[in-house]
């Protein structure tokens, strides 16, 4: 049976849905489709209603191309209400030592969540940083080794119980299982950092339509999360308010236009507006310079939640995230928080699109978990063993809140039971 899955983000401006095999540690694209989202507001799920009809509009458009039933997603969550905890627990094997098995780690990882914490928070996700067993430290899962103790230092990411369950609720009321959730910002990471990164440090800024998460990580752990309100509405709402157009026409100007160099077609007239009789013309350059202005505005807020980070120390940043596409924005952002800056694209085949990222990321976060705990059921089985070949080359062309219940229940247990 084929590594087959699913994976939903769903944002406040879009929602993305993808399908990829993993085959090795490479990920084939099978189906990827971004469409507008509805029903949420900086995070948070407002009408579920209107939310179910758009996930159950692009499920269906992927059962239908694929021509296959799609019984489980894996679900990335906003960043927003996250906390982070490191915990470490341990279990004893045998006295004379016995084969560490990956029931022993996932009983180790369940009693990582075993700490105090506000009755409103949820624990989503429990990921291995370091391993200790007889034979010492090593961040590879020691399955099959012989020792008479299991150590693991974890890092533990919850987030409000009024924001997961809605999430998790929405895309059963699709008829869909979950099969697996983190938050946006650290699925991003496994996308973009290697573990060099994760280990001498770096930050993570991804941009939204309304907010920007800022991430920190170092010594293998996420050690720093933060939002700041500003995003890819703010280049558009600039637009046009000084341009006196719609914020639809300004989202297009943005799209078509976009780019921080005012030197590109600095002359051509991209658009006319008539005030009381008066006629204004709006150049590309003048386009560039309302862009840049707002690039420095935002770079400048998203700053001052940087330099709190690990006494202020510089370290590389990366941008992801759909808000973040405009043309030589790392240029600006290099500037104003004085460190290496660049734009993250994934390199997949049929997934380089910034806004993707945390997609991409999921694949590879459930690539990792698997080794832990075991295979994870497909969330979609192919009509014949040709398809994912037909299919990969076909899709090159085409662009109940507070209280759990049934598999509610049943998906937090998986890790966080007291058995």
């Amino acid at each position: 049976m084929k590594n087959i899955y699913a994976v939903l983000d769903i944002g406040s401006a879009t929602l993305k849905f993808l399908v990829a095999e993993i085959s090795n540690i490479n990920v084939n694209v099978l189906f990827v489709k971004t469409i507008p989202s509805h029903g949420v507001k900086k995070g948070i799920i407002e009408d579920d209603r209107i939310l179910t009809r758009d996930i159950r509009k692009v499920i269906d458009e992927a059962e239908t191309f694929l021509e296959t039933k799609i019984t489980s997603v894996a679900l990335t969550i906003p960043t927003i209400k996250a906390k982070l905890y490191q915990s470490d627990s341990s279990v004893s094997l045998s006295e004379t030592g016995s084969k560490i098995t990956s029931d022993d780690i996932v009983r180790v990882l369940r009693l990582s969540s075993k700490f105090k914490r506000s009755k409103d928070e949820e624990v989503v996700s429990i990921i291995p940083v370091r391993y200790h067993s007889d034979k010492g430290a090593t961040i590879e899962a020691p399955i099959g080794e012989v020792s008479r103790n299991l150590i693991v230092d974890s890092l533990v990411i919850t987030t409000s119980k009024e924001l997961l369950y809605p999430y998790i609720s929405v895309v059963e009321k699709c008829g869909i299982e979950v099969l697996d959730i983190t938050i946006n910002a650290f699925a991003c990471a496994k996308e973009a950092f290697d573990a060099v990164y994760l280990q001498e440090g770096a930050v993570l800024i991804d941009m939204g339509y309304k907010t920007s998460t800022v991430s920190f990580y170092k010594d293998g752990y996420l050690q720093y999360l933060t939002v700041c309100q500003v995003g890819g509405y703010d280049f558009t709402r600039n637009i046009a308010q000084n341009m006196q157009i719609s914020m639809n026409q300004a989202e297009a100007y943005k799209i078509k236009y976009g780019s921080l160099d005012v030197t590109k077609g600095q002359n051509d007239i991209i658009h006319t507006t008539v005030v009381e009789g008066q006629k204004r013309d709006y150049t590309q350059q003048d386009l560039a310079d309302l862009l840049n202005e707002t690039a420095y505005e935002v770079m400048n807020k998203i700053k001052e939640k940087i330099d709190v980070i690990d006494n202020g120390g510089k370290y590389e940043t990366l941008i992801v995230g759909g808000g973040g596409e405009l043309e030589r924005l790392d240029t600006i952002a290099s500037e104003v928080l004085e460190c290496p800056v660049r734009i993250y694209r994934p390199e997949t085949i049929g997934a380089r699109d910034m806004s993707l990222v945390a997609s991409i990321g999921m694949i590879y976060y459930l690539l990792e978990r698997k080794q832990i705990v075991g295979e994870y059921t497909p969330s979609l089985v192919l009509p014949d063993i040709t398809s994912t070949m037909s299919i990969r080359f076909k899709g090159l062309t085409k662009s109940t809140p507070k209280n759990q219940s049934g598999k509610v229940s049943k998906l937090l247990d998986t890790f966080f039971s007291e058995d």
